[in-house]
C-alpha cells in the first residue's frame, strides 16, 4: 500500500460511492454481482444497516478504492454457532496487488474478535479463492453457485 493509501472506518456519506465500485467489480463475473445500481444500492444499505461499525473503507487522495462489510452478529448455520462474517470486499482492479484487500481484511478480523470467521465466495471466482486462500481460509461447502470458506 503507498503512503497516499489509508484504511478507515466507513459511515452513511461513503455509501453512495459504493454501488459503482460494486458493480464494476462483478466485471466478467456478473452471475454473482447485483443485476442493477438501484439493486447494488439497496444491498449494500442492507450490508451497513446490519453492522454499521464493521464497515471500512481504503481511500487513497481521498478516494475511496475499496471497501469491506463484515457482521460480528452472524450465525452460522454450518458451524452451529455466531462466526465473524465477511460479507463484501472489493478494490479497483487498478489497486489490486498492492496490499489493499489484505489490510482490508485484517481491520475487519480485528473488529470481529473472533476465532472464525466464515465467508462465501463465487465457485468460479478464482482470483478471489486464490486470495482468501493465501490469507488461510479453507474451503469447507459448496451451495449451487457458491463456495463457503472458513478461517480458524
Amino acid at each position: 500500500m503507498g503512503d497516499a493509501m489509508k484504511i478507515r472506518r466507513g459511515n452513511r456519506e461513503d455509501l453512495k460511492f459504493l454501488p459503482e465500485l460494486l458493480m464494476a467489480a462483478y466485471s466478467g463475473i456478473e452471475e454473482y454481482g447485483e443485476e442493477s445500481i438501484e439493486k447494488a444500492r439497496r444491498y449494500i444499505d442492507e450490508l451497513y444497516d446490519e453492522d454499521p461499525n464493521c464497515f471500512f473503507v481504503a481511500e487513497e487522495n481521498g478516494d475511496i478504492v475499496g471497501f469491506i462489510f463484515c457482521n460480528r452478529f452472524w450465525y452460522s448455520k454450518f458451524e452451529h454457532s455466531h462466526v465473524g462474517e465477511i460479507n463484501e470486499i472489493v478494490v479497483v482492479p487498478r489497486f489490486h496487488h498492492q496490499g489493499v484487500g489484505r489490510e482490508l481484511i485484517k481491520m475487519a478480523m480485528e473488529e470481529l474478535h473472533t476465532d472464525k470467521i466464515e465467508l462465501w465466495v463465487g465457485r468460479e471466482n478464482n482470483r478471489a479463492i486464490e486470495f482468501y486462500k493465501r490469507l488461510g481460509f479453507k474451503e469447507k461447502e459448496t451451495a449451487g453457485e457458491w463456495i463457503r470458506m472458513i478461517k480458524n
